[in-house]
């Protein structure tokens, strides 16, 4: 059924986004969670727009660049990510000449990726953005952030990484 051009106006409290979430979702966590990245990955992603990077890159060259090497199935376990989708943003980020894959010397089918010098370079460039990113969504967040940051870890947790 179509809604009305003044649908929202017509529901107090409801905007026009909220009403066309169905109700199936309206109180599913997951669901709003989703929302919320995808959001927030959006925002991120227009302060990144002359970079040609991806805000989940940015995310991975930050971990590599606190480690000297990690394996793709250790990356996979910090960063959240599935290591099939994982693969294919290494293979990126490789292609951009910001991380080199090494062979392990005792096991010639398993490798770790690093960064390069210029992939430390760009990590740098893009904690600035991420920083003012961050300031955003701490306005946004406010008083609750300590709590919510609190909440996402337990689910982590409980959810696991795999």
């Amino acid at each position: 059924m179509p809604l009305s051009e003044n649908a929202a106006a017509e529901t107090p409290g409801r905007n026009e986004i909220d009403i066309l979430i169905p109700d199936a979702f309206r109180d599913v966590l997951g669901y709003h969670l989703r929302v919320a990245q995808e959001v927030s990955f959006q925002a991120f992603s227009a302060m990144l727009e002359k970079t040609d990077l991806k805000p989940g890159w940015y995310s991975i060259l930050t971990i590599l660049s606190r480690h000297e090497a990690l394996t793709p199935s250790e990356l996979s376990k910090v960063c959240g990510r599935d290591r099939s989708t994982l693969t294919s943003t290494l293979k990126g980020l490789a292609i951009r000449g910001l991380i080199e894959r090494r062979r392990n010397p005792d096991d010639q089918r398993s490798y770790s990726v690093c960064l390069t010098d210029e992939g430390f370079r760009m990590q740098s460039r893009l904690h600035a953005i991420a920083q003012e990113h961050d300031r955003r969504l701490d306005e946004i967040v406010g008083k609750d952030k300590d709590a919510l940051l609190a909440i996402l870890t337990r689910i982590v947790g409980s959810l696991g990484r795999g």
